[in-house]
């Protein structure tokens, strides 16, 4: 019995450690509203907060604010928040919707291969990236705790940089 409990004791070390370890993000090139080109490179010594969102998601709309505080919070310590947006119809209804949310951080406009490229299952889907952009943790869906929890990701972030 104790040789059971060891080895599910050595196991569970073993998966949170690997758990642990930034894994590198898929690279991308894509339009950003006013056209244009952003590509994931630019931010590969930042900590960045990636959030997948669609017009039509309706907690997708309610997270903007806080994003809004995040970037506002943050973005003179290096930390980037981007919206990249899917599902969403054309550039100019991207861009009206952006405007009417005051949406104050930048947005990229993505398509259903950067969802899969991405793994996004649900929306919204936010990434918190690592410097070296590589992922430090995903959220599916939105919590009552998500945006609290983003900023203590942040912060840790920001104390190893």
């Amino acid at each position: 019995m104790i040789a059971i409990r060891a080895l599910v004791f050595i196991c569970l070390l073993f998966i949170s450690a690997t758990a642990q370890q930034p894994e590198p993000l898929v690279e991308f090139a894509l339009p950003a509203l006013g056209g244009r080109t952003v590509r994931s490179q630019e931010f590969k010594d930042n900590i960045v907060v990636l959030d997948f969102w669609a017009t039509w998601c309706a907690q997708c709309v309610e997270e903007i604010p806080a994003f809004n505080t995040i970037q506002r919070k943050y973005g003179s310590r290096g930390v980037k928040v981007l919206g990249l947006a899917v599902q969403s119809g054309w550039e100019p209804d991207i861009r009206r919707f952006a405007t009417r949310y005051k949406m104050r951080y930048p947005i990229l406009v993505g398509n259903d291969d950067t969802v899969a490229d991405f793994g996004v299952m649900a929306f919204p889907t936010t990434y918190v990236i690592a410097p070296g952009w590589k992922v430090y943790k995903k959220y599916i869906g939105s919590q009552a705790e998500k945006m609290t929890q983003i900023e203590r990701d942040i912060e840790v972030l920001l104390k190893a940089k």
